[in-house]
């Protein structure tokens, strides 16, 4: 069986565009499930016990980018150049697949103005596809994995999901093709 992790990278609110970073990602990795539990998952913890001295301590961009919730010693350029050789290193030498839907929210809000669905969903479609397309016809099937937030973006992507099972959302502009 596959699993795909995904993540996304900024906010999907089309009210509030930011102009340094109109951009919505939804990102992911596909790997096999019995892998992601044994040799990845033990790469990973050998990595942060190398660096940090644990495991537990979870690598989030934001916190590894702005020093903080334990990487307050990335403000010291030989450990962040070591700890970015290192990351890069494990990087290359792991088995997975990456997957990605990048919407520019201003385009986007532009072209399709009130007839835009949120950018979560439509890439969250566009994800599960690309998913589909890898696991292909094993009869397993896959497990889908997505970072927690609050409770109203969980419920959000509840809605996104069983949207997705029923059939197939509807996308803005389908019918101008």
């Amino acid at each position: 069986m596959k699993v795909l992790f995904i993540d996304e990278s900024s906010d999907h609110n089309l009210s509030v565009i930011d102009p340094q970073y109109p951009l919505f990602v939804l990102g992911g990795v596909i790997v096999d499930s019995e892998y992601a539990e044994g040799q990845l998952t033990e790469a990973l913890d050998r990595f942060k016990s190398e660096m940090y001295g644990r495991s537990d301590i979870i690598l989030h961009t934001a916190d590894i980018t702005h020093n903080r919730n334990g990487f307050e010693d990335m403000k010291d350029g030989a450990f962040r150049s070591r700890f970015y050789s290192r990351l890069n290193e494990l990087m290359r030498s792991l088995s997975y697949s990456v997957v990605a839907c990048v919407i520019r929210k201003d385009d986007y809000l532009g072209r399709y103005s009130l007839a835009a669905l949120d950018p979560y969903m439509i890439s969250l479609g566009v994800l599960v596809e690309l998913f589909c397309f890898d696991v292909g016809n094993i009869r397993k099937g896959g497990t889908i994995v997505a970072e927690r937030r609050d409770r109203a973006l969980d419920r959000g992507l509840q809605m996104a999901w069983s949207s997705l099972k029923v059939g197939d959302p509807p996308h803005p502009g389908q019918d101008d093709r």
